[in-house]
């Protein structure tokens, strides 16, 4: 099985190849034009699952949403304001229609998610869970609460999938060139990291130690990118960890969205995938 985890920074135009604004104020629905970000996506990796994270996007609106031989689900922001639907958060997942889904949840016990952050698969007795951690720099007491109730949640379940962008750069795996200490870094985030393990996860990447799933477009433009990006001067904010699940590896896959150049035309973040066996 194929699970892609990608926090696409808005469903937007330049995901989908479409004028999503000018359609959603039509009513008309929304499928992903030839050679998008997303068609290519699917046509050279085919993925059972592919989770979005930061998708700001009202239920309302996700229903329009459409990519041709999967079912959606979409997890918005409840709240009002700067933090609405539209502009902030939220989360979904896209799943073949082949994919037998027993349960589909949006709460961890503990943490009352009101931001659409969470979405839980039962897939035969594997959970599978999806998040958009919070930044401790935005709120550091909320992302110390996410934290805990998610380690306890995963602690109690056996089979286990747990992926996302967690906000969280450990040590080995980011650029100290690209990075000041701070949200993301501070010791109660990298103790998760540590946490997740010691609990019998493991940090399935199989790239080089040191890859990086984020670079800061607010710097400097060089050659049409972000200098860091460009530099390949980043950070590593989006993870898949497994737990009991046999031979499970992911990748970042880094061209993802890209012109002939190597310019981003999507997010700021690159897609994970991972491949596991079901039985």
């Amino acid at each position: 099985m194929k699970i892609i985890a990608w926090n696409v920074n808005g469903i937007r135009s330049r995901i989908f190849n479409e004028n999503i604004s000018s359609k959603l104020k039509k009513n008309e629905q929304i499928v992903p034009r030839e050679g998008s970000p997303i068609i290519k996506l699917l046509e050279e990796h085919d993925p059972d699952l592919l989770f979005f994270q930061e998708t700001r996007c009202s239920i309302v609106n996700s229903n329009k949403i459409n990519i041709p031989g999967y079912k959606s689900f979409f997890n918005e922001s409840k709240l009002e304001g700067a933090r609405s639907c539209d502009r902030y958060s939220g989360s979904a997942v896209f799943y073949k229609d082949t994919i037998e889904i027993s349960d589909i949840s949006i709460q961890i016990p503990g943490y009352n998610d009101e931001e659409g952050r969470i979405i839980i698969l039962k897939i035969h007795d594997v959970f599978v869970i999806s998040v958009y951690a919070p930044n401790s720099g935005t709120n550091y007491d909320n992302k110390i609460l996410f934290m805990e109730n998610v380690l306890n949640y995963i602690n109690t379940l056996d089979k286990v999938i747990f992926c996302g962008d967690l906000n969280i750069a450990v040590s080995t795996h980011f650029d100290k060139a690209a990075s000041i200490p701070g949200p993301g870094f501070y010791p109660h985030e990298l103790q998760f990291y540590d946490d997740l393990i010691d609990i019998g996860l493991k940090d399935t990447i199989n790239d080089d130690p040191i890859v990086y799933t984020w670079w800061d477009p607010r710097q400097r433009k060089e050659n049409g990118m972000s200098i860091c990006r460009n530099r390949n001067k980043g950070w590593r904010l989006d993870y898949f960890f497994t737990k009991n699940i046999n031979h499970a590896s992911s990748k970042c896959l880094k061209c993802i969205g890209e012109n002939n150049q190597g310019i981003p035309l999507a997010s700021d973040h690159a897609p994970v995938i991972l491949n596991y066996d079901l039985e």
